[in-house]
């Protein structure tokens, strides 16, 4: 590393800086090689997770309302949770769970919008063409 002559050299004035060395130790136990797995794996799982709850819905056909307030309740008590234990693999599970809660929740409100929009295009148009060829009928 070079200084300046001067005496009071900054960092920048230091000459070139090489990375540093960065050494990644693997789990130990085999606790923690399934909290890296499922930390790699988290919204694969959490999306695997939403999709058994739509199946199961669509299957068994409950009450909309009902599911809808479930999974909201579910995902409030999982986030409480997992905002208030340690790091660790509960609390992956648990953001897993809080995530595909969610995923449940948004789904069915972008559907829902998307088919209102729709809806609303559609007459739109509609309204367009009839004005359109009424128009023309002149």
């Amino acid at each position: 590393m070079r200084r300046c002559e001067g005496g009071g050299g900054s960092a920048l004035d230091s000459g070139p800086v090489s990375d540093p060395l960065i050494i990644e130790a693997r789990p130990t136990s085999a606790r923690e090689r399934m909290r890296r797995w499922v930390r790699g794996r988290m919204l694969m799982l959490s999306g695997i997770v939403a999709l058994v709850e739509v199946v199961a819905f669509i299957v068994w056909r409950p009450s909309a309302l009902l599911l809808a307030t479930l999974a909201v309740a579910v995902l409030v008590l999982s986030v409480m949770a997992a905002t208030r234990i340690a790091p660790g693999l509960l609390r992956d599970l648990l953001w897993i769970v809080a995530i595909a809660q969610g995923i449940v929740v948004v789904i069915p409100l972008v559907v829902g919008l998307s088919l209102i929009t729709g809806l609303i295009v559609a007459i739109v148009l509609i309204v367009a063409l009839v004005g359109i060829a009424s128009r023309w009928r002149m």
